[in-house]
């Protein structure tokens, strides 16, 4: 297990909160005083989502990406940085060791900046706007890279891509983190620096939460209520823990408790002044008006009850039955005679009329008078010619016991109705004995409405012969039945020292109202504190959690299980590299109670030598490099590394060492370096030629009277070598070749002038780097007596060729003035083409002399 394993196996088991910060940390991020407040603000609110792979996504780079690395595609979009050109773009070779070269003041170290703040790095350096400028913009700028093979953004002045942390930058201010101000050269991998530097955070948070625990530790002012009482108990018990609906219980009250206590308040008053005696008096009436109430309820459902209904229904069917009976004797009775429906309520209407009518004219006969002459009473028609016998039939059909029983049951239905009909529902007796109660019981005198408008109903339906709605008031009448029991016996008890407990009593009511309505009306007080003490739990909870014991113990445990051992090991094979001769890692002194601070220190070395006595500029920043190398050897990512300026105050002997290295990485992962050095830039190409690493160039200039930050493919001229100037004098002469058409003669002179030129100083540079420089070692001032052999394979031809290209070349050269008697004419386009391929056959056939 690797330390960043083992750092994040054990982080992953802390607070959330811990997690976050060190990958804030990890990021880059630095974390001050304003930053410990927002965190411990966060304590207190709900753990916010966390990022898409967790809160240590962007420290455990190798497991969220699956160990892909990550690689820095271009910087584009700059706007506002420093003095840099808008509208550029700085790519990068995705793989193998990308060169961007540029003279100082060209905007190189702008656009290493603009990497810088994104990636990891030990030290941050300001982005300045253009500081000529008296209103610039707001800063903008992106750097895109690969995740594998897909594409990411990353914008100038936002949270910097938690990915872009697997990418390590170094400058030679890198190396001065490894130093102390006692001058100790000091190294701890990220892994573990991480953890010392949460283990500041969370101090920096527990400052701050300690500070809040005493700002909490006033109480709030809570509701005045009387002690001892169900209040009180209730405030004295409050805790973080009281649940809401605890609270919502002991502040409910009856949505009437106002006008309870205001009732209450002149009852306490009543019974300080009243007498004793009325006092029983009017508990007797009450319970008086309470029995009329009850007597009268059941009364009405004796009257309305379903007995009553039930009757009423029995007399509707018996009488609608003997109508149906008559109805049946007239049809059979007169059913041939010229009108229908005789025997029906009309016809016997229309029959108790006319018999009516007969006895006021006929007074001295009997109805029906159908002697000879007498004439019918209801058309005065003669009863000649079967009226008379039609008029008997007619009476003795009424006379008939059917008629007789059908009218008599419909007279007995009537009656029942009739009477139902008058039964009154209140009374002006039970009206003052509901009165009486509704001064002592607010509210009887609605409830018992209520069922008079029931029995109301009842009575309506059952009158129109309609289904009445159930109903029952037994409850009712045994509920008052037991108030009235009630004050009877307590009429029967009342005495001077009774009257004095209920007064007592009277006064705890009124004060147990009060309270409710403290309560009540206290609630957000109430709320206030159980906040206040809950917030004071939490702060105890989180204060306990940010107690940096576990991170220290932590610390010391990695730094021995990897900084002593593993890290050393890898230290010292860097700085034998570089030939820093007997240097090593000691463990010195714990560090923060519990890890170990290691530092640089000769190895073998009288006491009281220091360091810092002893190595040059060069070997401190030649122990930064190994040290940061250090780390990249705990990065399983492989992703890409980025070297600003990385042999400042090296010696030329250190140069190739740190050359040779960067190239070796180059080999397993994207390196980017800027320099502006041309030869260290010479010396990474050969490397990686020699390593067959892919070597790609990049450009950074400043243009006269513009500014910098002008971005470019290739290497300034200066900085090219053999190979490369051989390609750009192709350039050259297509672009020449494009142009040619319209050129004025002068103009096309100067131009290939300028060509020639370069192809002489091309030959210079094929001189000295495939012929010259291979003779001689130095690092070891000597001459290599060994490469003798390239020069004894150069042959005559290859001479003159040389000799005759070279000579040409002179003479197209503008250092050389044409004689005017010659009548001097500038090459040809394909004169310089063909010349340009005597370069390069040469070259190629030169260096085919140093592998053969």
């Amino acid at each position: 297990m690797s330390a960043y394993e083992d750092v994040l196996d054990w982080i992953a088991t802390r607070p959330w909160w811990q997690q976050g910060a060190l990958a804030r940390i990890a990021s880059g991020e630095t974390i001050g005083e304003n930053d410990y407040e927002e965190i411990a603000k966060s304590l207190f609110e709900l753990p916010p989502a966390a990022p898409e792979g967790g809160w240590l996504a962007s420290v455990t780079a190798p497991e969220a990406a699956n160990d892909e690395p990550v690689r820095i595609i271009s910087v584009k979009g700059v706007a506002n940085v420093n003095r840099l050109a808008e509208n550029q773009e700085l790519t990068f070779a995705p793989d193998g060791l990308t060169v961007v070269y540029g003279n100082n003041g060209s905007g190189k170290s702008g656009y290493a900046r603009i990497l810088q703040s994104m990636v990891r790095a030990r030290h941050r350096a300001d982005i300045l706007p253009d500081v000529f400028t008296e209103s610039p913009g707001e800063q903008s700028g992106q750097v895109t890279f690969l995740i594998a093979q897909t594409e990411h953004v990353s914008s100038l002045g936002s949270a910097a891509d938690p990915a872009l942390g697997r990418v390590a930058l170094y400058d030679e201010r890198c190396g001065d983190t490894y130093i102390n101000s006692e001058a100790e050269i000091s190294y701890r991998p990220s892994a573990v620096q991480l953890l010392d530097d949460l283990s500041m955070v969370t101090a920096g948070v527990r400052r701050v939460i300690d500070a809040w625990k005493t700002e909490k530790s006033t109480p709030e002012t809570l509701p005045v209520v009387t002690d001892p009482s169900s209040a009180a108990t209730f405030l004295r018990s409050l805790t973080a823990k009281t649940r809401d609906d605890e609270i919502a219980t002991a502040t409910s009250c009856p949505h009437d408790i106002d006008r309870k206590l205001i009732d209450q308040v002149a009852e306490v008053a009543r019974l300080r002044t009243a007498d004793p005696g009325q006092e029983k008096q009017k508990l007797i009436r009450t319970a008086d008006a309470l029995n009329l109430a009850a007597g009268h309820l059941s009364g009405l459902d004796r009257s309305f009850g379903t007995a009553v209904h039930e009757k009423l229904r029995g007399l509707r069917e018996s009488a609608k039955a003997a109508q149906e009976a008559a109805d049946a004797a007239s049809f059979t009775t007169f059913g041939d005679e010229p009108l229908a429906s005789i025997g029906s309520p009309v016809w016997k209407a229309l029959w108790q009329a006319a018999e009516k009518y007969s006895r006021v004219v006929y007074p001295n006969h009997e109805f029906p008078h159908s002697d000879d002459g007498a004439v019918c009473v209801l058309c005065q028609q003669s009863l000649d010619g079967g009226g008379a016998a039609r008029l008997k039939r007619f009476h003795e059909f009424v006379s008939d016991t059917t008629a007789q029983d059908a009218e008599s049951r419909k007279e007995a239905l009537e009656a029942f109705l009739t009477a139902l009909g008058r039964q009154p529902v209140e009374s002006q007796p039970v009206a003052v004995a509901i009165a009486a109660v509704e001064q002592s019981e607010p509210g009887f005198a609605a409830k018992i409405q209520v069922l008079f408008d029931a029995f109301r109903a009842r009575q309506t339906a059952m009158i129109s012969g309609e289904q009445p709605t159930g109903m029952s008031v037994a409850a009712e009448v045994v509920t008052l039945a037991t108030q009235e029991k009630d004050l009877r016996d307590q009429a029967c008890l009342i005495d001077a020292a009774d009257f004095t407990d209920r007064l007592t009593q009277a006064q705890t009511e009124e004060n147990r109202l009060r309270d409710q309505i403290a309560m009540r009306d206290g609630k957000t007080l109430i709320e206030s504190e159980r906040t206040r003490l809950r917030k004071l739990a939490v702060l105890s909870d989180k204060f306990s959690e940010t107690n940096t014991r576990a991170i220290t113990d932590k610390v010391g445990e990695l730094t021995k299980r990897y900084v002593t051992e593993e890290a050393r090991d890898r230290f010292t094979r860097e700085t034998d590299r570089l030939e820093l001769e007997r240097v090593t890692f000691r463990a010195t002194k714990s560090r923060q109670g519990a890890g170990l601070l290691h530092k640089a220190d000769f190895l073998n070395a009288r006491a009281g030598a220091r360091l810092i006595d002893v190595l040059s500029e060069g070997e401190k920043t030649a122990l930064g490099f190994a040290g940061f190398l250090t780390e990249v050897h705990f990065d399983t990512s492989k992703s890409a590394l980025v070297f600003d300026d990385p042999v400042c105050s090296l010696d030329h002997m250190r140069r190739e060492a740190v050359a040779n290295r960067i190239v070796d990485l180059a080999g397993e992962r994207q390196v980017i370096v800027f320099t502006h050095d041309i030869g260290f830039t010479m010396a990474l190409r050969k490397a990686a030629e020699v390593g067959e690493v892919p070597f790609a160039t990049r450009g950074i200039e400043r243009r006269r009277k513009i500014g910098p930050g002008f971005t470019t493919l290739k290497h300034p001229w200066t900085a090219q070598d053999a190979a490369q100037r051989v390609n750009t004098l192709r350039q050259e002469v297509a672009s020449l070749r494009r142009d040619e058409e319209g050129m004025s003669e002068p103009d096309y002179q100067r131009a290939t002038e300028e060509i020639a030129g370069h192809m002489s100083q091309t030959w210079e540079r094929i001189i000295s780097q495939v012929l010259a420089e291979p003779l001689v070692d130095y690092r070891a001032l000597e001459v290599r007596v060994g490469k003798l052999r390239v020069i004894g394979r150069v042959t005559p031809d290859d001479i003159k060729t040389y000799d005759d290209s070279y000579s040409r070349i002179s003479a197209w050269a503008a250092r050389h003035d044409p004689h005017p008697e010659l009548n001097y004419t500038p090459p040809s386009v394909q004169t310089l083409t063909n010349e340009i391929e005597v370069l390069d056959v040469w070259l190629k056939s030169i260096k085919k002399y140093q592998g053969s």
